[in-house]
């Protein structure tokens, strides 16, 4: 098993699971994170998804938001700005771990992941998991899920471009569905809600 605490969560993995943080890893800071710096004096770089994995030799990008206890400041944020985010990320994410790999690095975990897509033709799979408060009271089930499908939708547009396979859950809520694919998630006991980012 493999535990990853990210953002104020702990993600466990079993076994069938080989999986690592992305934006802390070393493939991701010696590589494409290089690329940050400035730009006719504005601020560039690159973008990176929380963690990479491969699981039935298909490789996996994930995207970790704790939105607990900012709703109302996040609301906006989650339909118009959270799509295009992640799939900058997911964009970026693959390019640094093509990169590595062109190299001719040998790191088990990005090599497993380039030729899940090269040599068994795997589809990316990109898992959003945004953790956020229960209803209000009163508030009606159906606007819940209506707002969840359209996010659900406004990301899918915005990864067409690397796959159709895009799944979007709440970790905490949806623990089910995790289940099916290996993966338990629980609040970090110390952890408060992230601040809205």
């Amino acid at each position: 098993m493999t535990l990853l605490p990210i953002d104020g969560i702990r993600f466990e993995f079993d076994d069938s699971w080989s999986v690592a943080k992305w934006d802390e890893s070393r493939w991701y800071l010696d590589g494409i994170h290089k690329l940050n710096g400035e730009l006719n004096d504005r601020p560039e770089g690159t973008k990176a998804v929380d963690a990479i994995g491969v699981r039935d030799d298909a490789p996996y990008l994930f995207e970790i938001k704790d939105f607990r206890g900012f709703a109302i400041e996040n609301k906006q944020r989650q339909l118009q700005e959270l799509p295009l985010e992640i799939g900058l990320k997911a964009r970026d994410t693959v390019a640094g771990l093509l990169g590595w790999v062109a190299l001719g690095k040998q790191d088990e975990l990005p090599l497993r992941w380039v030729r899940a897509i090269h040599g068994q033709r795997q589809l990316v799979r990109v898992v959003t998991l945004v953790a956020e408060d229960s209803s209000r009271p009163g508030e009606p089930l159906y606007k819940r899920d209506a707002r969840e499908l359209e996010r659900a939708s406004r990301l899918k547009q915005r990864l067409a471009w690397l796959t159709p396979r895009v799944l979007l859950h709440d970790p905490l809520r949806d623990a089910d569905k995790l289940q099916r694919i290996g993966v338990l998630a629980h609040s970090e006991a110390n952890a408060g809600p992230a601040r809205p980012r």
